[in-house]
């Protein structure tokens, strides 16, 4: 994201502006304008080898940071920057929204027209066209000799990386998750057009959701094609490049994650399989591995040997302070107790007192802490650590969550003694006493099963995880995260801090009522913007709006 050069940036608005005719009204801005003046065209930035670099490198950009409320300077991390982080956490029950930031996702208080729900649609979507626009440029560049035929099979599956992982997003917020009726429910558009004519605009305009079936299958397609193409490991991108730009590895961790939600446990463990050593625990696929802490593993900007993906944010270029990761879930008192962010973000009662998140673990002990700032008594996550420059990479994929997809999918097959062994791995640099840890054997079946998912809800809160988790468990009737599936209760701002927070002491008092699973508010509307362009979706809406 470095360095971008100003025509790539004016290239960046002409192509979102085409993505966003299908997706946004905004009002007065020349958004069916395809070449705009400040702009290169495609043939001019296809006929060079370093602005076809460029080009690709755009599409990152464009993961990293995009529109929010039709302001370009107004980014907040949409879609992948933070945007995503913060979405999948608030919608669960494990955060508490401490400011009204995200009141509308948290309360369950959504419509239509509802910000967060439009510009995390738009931007999604705006990425996907994106890469499909660089996808036919690279074509036509690679024909032309401009690039080789090499060079342009890595960058194409780079670019299919990122379309499936915005797919991905799309499909487990506006659709019921894969395994409620294999996959036969409405999904999302899956779009693979370029939206740069006006003739592809209006074909796309009457594109229909399909089924969540064919966006898996298209995900799958997507990620086969970049594990064959990427390399393990990226060099000519400096120190993070490995970690910022997509590899073979991040690949095949996207598949299993899309094959445990689609609860295809033996196909989740087929993934899992290129990626662990199981007598080592190194990956043989870019020497990927726990690091020896969870803070160890967060270090703010930068590669460690645990990251696989992420989204990198910069002192330039980064979520600005509203969204920024350390500003929303970082203490906001000064340092030395705190990093003077924002506290926007609380960790729950809900969490912080369940009897699986034990009183001595090193993530509750070292990375969590009362926020002492404008928040004073609620606990908050030391995960992210640079509130001033907004530097925290944003993390997209970790080791230790392939480990703990391989447990889940390995303890469901019936391979207790490896499950067990994959989530003592994880479990065990954090949880050092050892009457609190889980001995050889002393887990089995569905308790084991339970253990690997309270396990991911205290690993990777702060990340994201737990929408994707509650959607897939809420048709299981052993695992639902409560009773026939839904969102559980939350707690408000103003019960959750002070007393509330009591370890191993069953949380009560939760003000915002629980979701069944059969609410329409379980799932996100698609978009008004988007059904006044595309009368087909419109036709298709979410029952109940």
């Amino acid at each position: 994201m470095k360095n971008i050069v100003t025509f790539i940036a004016a290239s960046r608005q002409r192509v979102l502006a085409a993505a966003f005719t299908l997706t946004l009204g905004l009002g007065a801005c020349n958004v069916t304008d395809l070449q705009p003046l400040d702009a290169l065209s495609d043939a001019a930035v296809y006929n060079d080898p370093s602005r076809v670099a460029l080009a690709v490198t755009g599409v990152y950009d464009a993961a990293q940071s995009g529109f929010y409320n039709g302001n370009v300077g107004g980014a907040r991390g949409y879609p992948f920057g933070a945007a995503a982080n913060e979405q999948g956490d608030v919608r669960g029950e494990d955060l508490v929204d401490e400011a009204g930031f995200f009141g509308v996702v948290y309360n369950n208080q959504y419509t239509a027209s509802s910000p967060n729900i439009v510009y995390m649609w738009a931007n999604c979507y705006a990425l996907i066209n994106k890469a499909n626009i660089t996808i036919d440029g690279i074509k036509t560049a690679a024909t032309g000799g401009v690039i080789s035929a090499s060079d342009e099979l890595v960058y194409e599956g780079e670019l299919r990386f990122l379309r499936a992982l915005s797919h991905l997003e799309l499909v487990i917020n506006f659709s019921r998750p894969y395994v409620d009726g294999s996959g036969s429910n409405p999904g999302v558009p899956y779009r693979t057009l370029a939206n740069n004519t006006q003739t592809n605009i209006t074909e796309s305009a009457k594109q229909g959701r399909g089924t969540v079936a064919d966006d898996y299958t298209a995900m799958l397609a997507d990620l086969d094609f970049a594990e064959a193409n990427l390399p393990a490991t990226r060099s000519g991108f400096g120190a993070s490049g490995s970690v910022t730009r997509a590899t073979k590895g991040a690949a095949i961790a996207l598949k299993q994650r899309i094959r445990l939600y689609q609860g295809n446990w033996a196909a989740a463990i087929t993934e899992g399989n290129k990626l662990i050593n199981t007598t080592t625990l190194v990956s043989p696929i870019g020497n990927y591995q726990l690091a020896a802490t969870q803070r160890a593993a967060f270090i703010g900007a930068g590669v460690t040997s645990e990251n696989i993906f992420s989204i990198e944010n910069n002192a330039v270029d980064n979520p600005g302070v509203n969204g920024a990761l350390a500003n929303a879930y970082g203490s906001s008192a000064a340092p030395s107790v705190g990093i003077n962010g924002r506290a926007l973000l609380a960790v729950s009662p809900n969490l912080y007192n369940a009897s699986f998140f034990t009183c001595g673990d090193l993530r509750r002990t070292v990375m969590m802490q009362q926020d002492g700032g404008s928040r004073t008594t609620a606990y908050v996550i030391k995960k992210y650590l640079d509130a001033t420059t907004s530097s925290d990479f944003a993390p997209i994929i970790r080791y230790a969550e392939v480990l703990l997809n391989q447990a889940e999918a390995l303890s469901r097959t019936g391979n207790s003694t490896l499950a067990l062994t994959l989530l003592n791995a994880v479990r065990n640099r954090s949880v050092t006493t050892a009457a609190d840890q889980y001995a050889a054997g002393s887990l089995t079946g569905t308790a084991l099963t339970q253990a690997i998912l309270n396990e991911r809800r205290v690993e990777f809160i702060g990340e994201g995880f737990r929408w994707g988790d509650i959607a897939r468990l809420s048709v299981e009737p052993t695992f639902a995260p409560i009773t026939g599936g839904g969102i559980p209760a939350k707690f408000t701002s103003a019960v959750a801090l002070g007393s509330k927070y009591s370890c191993g002491t069953p949380a009560t008092g939760q003000t915002v009522p629980a979701i069944p699973y059969s609410n329409p508010l379980f799932l996100w509307p698609i978009p008004s913007t988007e059904t006044q362009t595309n009368p087909v979706l419109a036709a298709q809406q979410n029952p109940g709006y």
